[in-house]
């Protein structure tokens, strides 16, 4: 009967979730099979799910977990294997039942769901009142944060394995049975699989907890300074605890060695393409007054917000939505003020202050500003030495991800404070009153209806191209320079399943566009400017040899992409003079395309390995060359022909081998 009770306790639970799921994304749920919730980089992941799942289930050498010239074609990239590995792995079945879409969506409800669920367990275990662990649970499931990141974020978007691994944690160091650190480690291991940002900040969050249970044992009170015994008992009492985060480490680090063995390769690797320049953790860290800030999803206030308020902040929309909520902030303060002198109550406390602090970032941000009076100061703050002292931190740039702890630690004051302010009305009819007024006015500071959707388009032309057997590659224009496009162009390969020239994903090799900028005809399609290289040579007369050389089949313009008709046009009059053959424009999806015929090949030069970036020099283009540099040159028959080049030195006299 007791397993009986708490299955179905738990079932009714779940099922209030799932509808308060159903209703605060709205319209998700009644349009799941035709729209994906969000948009944005929403398209990149259904793009890495296809992915994953032919890097596992094909034998196509192209694909594999750790590199792909399915994109950066023809050379392709190194990428990060299983990027956010719980939902890429799960995708795998649910693809081959669902298709994509209805995919993205479900493992989309699920982090709001069981985001509520484990909170709800992590909670009602602290407090034992399942109401407070109720509405606990709507704190952490649905505040703006994770709404901010469910725009398109999917892995920021997956919280849901954090409370459960706190939840675990925490009966790890109050109860004797050493099962809850090998469970601990199991949900630590699945924060890892969701985010790998996560798992950086689940690690601060035990270190935390590691440094505060050391404390609290070890804390010098004025019997132990008396009884040198009770110290001696004191330190062999920790032996247990040591013995619980020894299982806890070890099984972790198994579990996600394989995640992270090749990013800590690529980390320590000369070629570390995963850090970025130490500016952007200032552009993405969260602003203080952001805390205390309506979201700008809301539909009542989010619209002037966003226009009078947040278009001063640093970072986007989903970098700076952090707000915490005037009925959380209370209920948490009456928590502290009330319950100080319980130790879970101050644990959480700390966590809550150190989180937010290191969401701050390297330097305060008020306003979106970070310098501040007359003599233009700057206030650094801690998270300036973590930079330096922690391996690998400096790989991460958005810091305001942090608050995503922070808002689990306001989520289990909540309970506290609910939990002991409801137990002051006598009647249940006040207790339940109470309860339905506070949770009222918490879900509408946090509300974010209607949901952002959008529609999955499949454009005509991708469609008629998945059905041809013919290997070739697709270049599409603006893909490289506009963002969007490359990340839409990344999802349309689900649909016809051609390599891509250039693309877009999260961490590019500082090598990956070498193709782009040092090819001629593809270099000035690609950035849309009609500049010249090094090589003297007629792009018109030799481009459409290029084209046929490397297979590049089509060449696809999204008109919808462009930001002035005078970048279209002269990719379009460029295009004319080179191919000589009408497009065809598919005007219900803005798609202008170009097919590439086979022609009669010419001799051409192209860039190779070993040279700086082309510059503008007095009298014309311009580069610097390496020790080693060398230019490729492609005849199509066996011919004589003169190199002829200029050269420069900075040295009165050295040397230039030129070898065939």
């Amino acid at each position: 009967m007791i397993k009986w009770n708490k299955l179905k306790e738990n079932s009714v639970v779940i099922i209030l979730y799932s509808i308060l799921t159903a209703v605060l994304t709205y319209p998700v749920v009644f349009k799941i099979q035709t729209h994906i919730a969000g948009g944005w980089d929403a398209w990149w992941y259904l793009w890495l799910f296809w992915l994953t799942k032919k890097a596992i289930l094909s034998p196509d050498s192209n694909i594999t977990l750790t590199y792909t010239n399915y994109i950066f074609y023809p050379e392709g990239i190194t990428r990060i294997p299983l990027f956010t590995a719980f939902n890429e792995i799960l995708s795998i079945p649910l693809q081959s039942i669902f298709g994509l879409t209805l995919t993205y969506n479900i493992l989309w409800l699920l982090s709001f769901i069981l985001g509520g669920y484990g909170t709800y367990l992590l909670v009602k275990y602290l407090t034992g009142n399942k109401i407070a662990a109720f509405i606990a649970g709507i704190v952490f499931a649905f505040c703006p944060y994770h709404f901010a990141h469910a725009l398109g974020h999917l892995g920021a978007t997956t919280i849901e394995w954090i409370p459960f691994c706190a939840l675990y944690l925490m009966k790890m160091t109050r109860e004797k049975s050493l099962k809850n650190a090998v469970y601990a480690a199991i949900f630590f291991i699945l924060v890892a699989m969701s985010d790998l940002q996560y798992m950086v900040y689940m690690s601060f969050f035990v270190c935390l907890l590691i440094i505060y249970e050391l404390f609290s044992e070890l804390r010098l009170n004025e019997r132990i300074k008396e009884d040198f015994s009770e110290l001696l008992r004191r330190i062999l009492s920790l032996k247990e605890l040591v013995i619980k985060f020894t299982i806890f480490a070890s099984v972790s680090f198994i579990g996600i060695l394989p995640l992270t063995y090749h990013m800590i390769r690529v980390a320590l690797s000369s070629s570390n393409f995963l850090k970025l320049p130490p500016y952007q953790s200032i552009y993405y860290s969260a602003d203080l007054l952001g805390f205390f800030i309506p979201s700008p999803l809301h539909p009542l206030f989010g619209s002037w917000l966003s226009d009078n308020v947040y278009k001063y902040f640093t970072g986007n929309i989903s970098e700076y939505t952090i707000y915490i909520g005037y009925t959380v902030l209370i209920l948490s303060l009456y928590a502290v003020v009330t319950l100080r002198k319980r130790k879970e109550v101050r644990f959480w406390a700390l966590s809550t202050i150190f989180f937010v602090i290191m969401s701050l970032g390297p330097i305060l941000h008020i306003y979106g500003k970070t310098h501040f009076t007359a003599f233009d100061t700057t206030i650094p703050l801690p998270y300036i030495i973590v930079y330096y002292l922690v391996p690998f931190v400096s790989n991460g740039r958005t810091l305001g991800r942090f608050d995503v702890m922070v808002m689990l630690s306001f989520a289990v004051l909540v309970g506290y404070g609910l939990s002991h302010f409801i137990k002051r009305f006598e009647t249940k009819w006040k207790r339940n009153t109470v309860v339905c007024v506070l949770t009222a006015l918490l879900i509408f500071e946090f509300l974010a209806v209607p949901f952002v959707i959008s529609f999955v388009n499949e454009p005509m032309f991708y469609k008629q191209i998945s059905a041809d057997t013919e290997d070739y590659a697709l270049l599409e224009i603006p893909a490289t320079k506009v963002y969007g496009c490359g990340i839409d162009c990344d999802y349309y390969q689900t649909i016809h399943g051609k390599q891509l020239v250039g693309g877009q994903t999260a961490r590019v090799p500082a090598d990956a566009r070498d193709f782009e900028l040092n090819t001629p005809l593809v270099r000035q399609l690609t950035y849309l400017r009609p500049f010249d290289d090094i090589l003297n040579q007629n792009v018109t007369q030799i481009g459409h040899s290029i084209l046929n050389y490397y297979d590049i089949g089509y060449i696809i313009l999204h008109k919808r992409h462009y930001v002035s008709n005078k970048e279209l046009y002269f990719v379009i009059d460029l295009l004319n003079k080179t191919l000589k053959n009408e497009p065809k424009e598919f005007r219900v999806d803005n798609l202008i395309v170009y097919k590439v015929e086979d022609t009669v090949p010419e001799r051409f030069m192209v860039i190779g390995e070993g040279w700086n970036a082309l510059e503008n020099w007095n009298d014309g283009p311009g580069r610097w060359m390496h020790d080693s540099s060398t230019i490729k040159v492609i005849s199509p028959k066996n011919d004589e022909c003169s190199l002829s080049f200029e050269t420069g030195s900075l040295y009165q006299e050295r040397d230039l081998y030129v070898y065939l």
